[in-house]
């Protein structure tokens, strides 16, 4: 193995951690010696990409930028971003670069069209569901997208806010019953569109594995299948 992936992380710390180990369980590896090798950019002191969404204020893409060079000067040979939110500012952080990248976005989407799934909600950040980085690209492909309505929403995000607090039960009595919502409105399966929404729905993504597409867990299979074409 002598590729190397790189993890634009750190937004935020605890779903870059899960995000590393859904990659090593995702390995079909025998031995220390056959897992992927990982650069992991584990800098959570970037600017909050949903208040920039939002509002307009502290632009993050410096700190991006930054961190997306740091990784490319070590030595990674593919760069992935495990945040949502970040992929707002895809495109221009790859547009220049000659180095392999794999979109979250991209990846759910994917899934999603290879199942044949054609009712989609999504669970997200304020600003992934303002920006449309899902609705655009599953509208594109002809896939009706559902999501929650602004007091559901609210609950998301005070969700996803309690998760990267380390309240883990909160954020899962606040985004659950949105699930549920969305089901009910007849979606085939729900995108789990923040990186954070994954760790408060981890019982119910055992429950119900059809009916959750991990954003998470997507990306990471699709590193897993990246780095198989170079052992």
């Amino acid at each position: 193995m002598n590729k190397i992936l790189g993890v634009l992380g750190g937004m935020g710390p605890l779903a870059t951690a899960e995000f590393m180990k859904k990659v090593i369980t995702l390995t079909p590896a025998k031995t220390d010696q056959e897992h992927i090798p990982m650069l992991i950019r584990n800098i959570p002191q970037v600017p909050d990409r949903t208040t920039f969404i939002m509002t307009g204020e502290n632009d993050p893409f410096e700190q991006l930028r930054i961190g997306f060079q740091e990784l490319t000067v070590a030595g990674a040979s593919c760069i992935v971003i495990p945040c949502n939110t970040a992929h707002f500012w895809y495109r221009r952080l790859t547009q220049d670069s000659n180095i392999h990248t794999i979109s979250i976005i991209d990846s759910v989407v994917n899934k999603i069209c290879d199942i044949g799934y054609k009712n989609i909600a999504v669970l997200a950040t304020n600003a992934t569901i303002k920006a449309q980085l899902y609705q655009e690209a599953l509208e594109a492909k002809g896939i009706h997208v559902l999501i929650p309505d602004e007091e559901q929403q609210t609950s998301v995000m005070n969700g996803i806010n309690e998760v990267k607090s380390g309240n883990i039960e909160n954020g899962t009595k606040l985004i659950e019953p949105i699930f549920n919502a969305m089901i009910l409105q007849k979606a085939d399966a729900v995108i789990l569109g923040c990186t954070e929404i994954p760790i408060a729905l981890a019982q119910l993504e055992k429950d119900m594995p059809n009916q959750c597409l991990d954003s998470l867990d997507i990306l990471a299979q699709q590193c897993v299948n990246w780095a198989k074409e170079y052992v």
